[in-house]
């Protein structure tokens, strides 16, 4: 009997442990950690789903796990659970259009632009998108060896930039190459490109300042990138965990948008210190560069995922004030 009552109880004990023990989701990052501000969404969603107390922590895994433009293929399979990456490193990026929106990712949301985005990606993906994150509101530039031409532009040059970036790299003069950020630093120094375009936000925690002297100004479009889950990890919470990555989704889209905007003007006086002068657009380059921008992104909507998606949400987007 006694044998017996203390099977039971280490059952109700190993039973009891394991309920308590918390479900660890997997999270792809298409940035490393010491890319500070790329990675810093990824580590904010782990501290606000985990401070939720709903029993499920997070496991960040970066670039060095799965390269950056191979990464959307295990989301969709499920060998991972979440999935933190900009919309231009992977087909079928719908999101694509928030980086030419306002960084109103209330509004994203409240005007149906989220829903339809989120309709697309499960059906094209199978994944649920939990976030849009803007980075900030500071938006893209351009870095150099030189500064731009007599003519404000990048004729004869080789620029690193993804898929966003092509038409304005193209509209100035230059050559577009696409390349994983973590070979820009190399490339850079030893003059294989002139130069690259990438988010303002980036360019101190890359390093990228001590082979690149000049920035350009003014900047444009958004840094938008985008938190998706894989959709059957999703359907497997209970209600209360749904809620609760949602919450934390939310709050994470506030906070990146905080901590980003905070941090601006200290990286803007670190690199003047680290020697990093402005080269300027010209007023009449810069409005080519706005338009090319916008429309480039549009185009890359359609021919990802078709003109009628491209159509719907650009009607959206105007409707709610989110773009011009």
């Amino acid at each position: 009997m006694l044998k017996k009552y203390l099977l039971a109880s280490f059952a109700t004990v190993a039973l009891m442990t394991a309920s308590a023990e918390a479900r660890t989701l997997r999270m792809l990052v298409s940035w490393p950690e010491s890319n500070v501000m790329a990675y810093m969404p990824a580590a904010q969603f782990k501290k606000n789903l985990e401070a939720e107390n709903v029993d499920l922590d997070v496991q960040l895994s970066g670039p060095e796990t799965v390269p950056p433009f191979e990464q959307l293929g295990p989301i969709s399979a499920g060998v991972f659970d979440l999935l933190f990456t900009h919309p231009a490193y992977h087909d079928k990026a719908i999101t694509n259009a928030t980086n030419v929106m306002n960084p109103d990712m209330e509004l994203v949301r409240s005007s149906g632009v989220f829903e339809y985005m989120d309709n697309y990606m499960r059906d094209k993906h199978g994944l649920t998108l939990l976030a849009n994150i803007a980075v900030g509101t500071a938006g893209y530039h351009c870095y150099l060896r030189e500064p731009l031409s007599a003519d404000s532009d990048l004729k004869g040059r080789k620029i690193r930039g993804v898929a966003t970036y092509v038409p304005v790299i193209e509209s100035l003069g230059g050559t577009a190459v696409n390349t994983d950020m973590g070979e820009v630093y190399s490339g850079l120094d030893r003059g294989v490109v002139d130069g690259a375009c990438a988010p303002l936000s980036v360019f101190r925690a890359t390093k990228h300042y001590e082979v690149a002297k000049y920035r350009t100004e003014p900047t444009f479009g958004q840094l938008v990138s985008y938190i998706g889950m894989n959709a059957d990890s999703w359907n497997s919470l209970t209600d209360e965990q749904r809620a609760a990555v949602t919450r934390a989704s939310i709050q994470t889209e506030k906070d990146a948008m905080q901590i980003s905007n905070d941090a601006l003007q200290d990286d803007l006086d670190f690199l003047a210190g680290e020697g990093v002068e402005v080269t300027t657009f010209s007023p009449e380059k810069y409005e080519v560069l706005k338009k090319t921008y916008a429309e480039g992104v549009w185009q890359l909507v359609s021919d990802c995922c078709g003109a009628d998606a491209s159509a719907d949400l650009r009607k959206m987007s105007i409707e709610a004030g989110l773009s011009d």
